[in-house]
């Protein structure tokens, strides 16, 4: 038996409906006034600017995590991943709450310039302990350290879906040979 909708059911759909425009008017509105140097910056630093613009669900953070960034990643250096691409990569995946963006334990409750510090510098070391490690998965590597399986701060055992998450924001933001 099919019920009419109540009023109620339909102020859920209209609240619904309110929240996907505002989401998606706010991206757009990213995406329209990101100046030529950004997407220029992205594309300099191997991401996808497309894929960055349109599909990182905290763009108005782009700024910060990128600046921050920069300071820990020089171009010249080499790294066995995309630096940048790995950073959006797990904000994407952790999606922490104001103060705890990357899931950074030791940083929680502070502020997403700290929260990304800590990750940054958290990525630079195990790029060095991987280099002595001779493994070759470098994101594998990193989940181990960073979501480790069956840690007590991880009663629902998430951490076990880190790496793949991870693995497939990296693919996404990071620019692809050819273009």
């Amino acid at each position: 038996m099919r019920r009419e909708p109540t009023l109620e059911d339909i102020r859920h759909v209209v609240e619904i409906a309110r929240a996907f425009l505002d989401d998606a008017l706010t991206l757009l509105s990213a995406y329209a006034q990101s100046p030529a140097s950004l997407s220029q910056f992205l594309k300099d630093h191997r991401l996808n600017p497309e894929t960055v613009l349109f599909s990182f669900s905290f763009p108005e953070e782009l700024s910060t995590i990128l600046s921050i960034a920069r300071r820990y990643f020089p171009r010249e250096e080499s790294y066995p991943v995309n630096p940048y691409a790995l950073l959006l990569a797990i904000r994407e995946a952790e999606r922490g709450r104001k103060g705890f963006e990357f899931g950074i334990g030791a940083a929680k409750n502070t502020d997403l310039k700290t929260q990304c510090e800590w990750a940054c510098a958290t990525i630079r070391k195990n790029f060095e302990r991987f280099r002595e490690s001779g493994e070759k998965d470098f994101i594998a590597f990193l989940g181990r350290r960073w979501a480790p399986i069956g840690a007590e701060n991880d009663p629902q055992g998430l951490n076990r879906f880190w790496v793949d998450n991870v693995r497939y924001f990296y693919n996404l933001f990071q620019k692809g040979e050819g273009q």
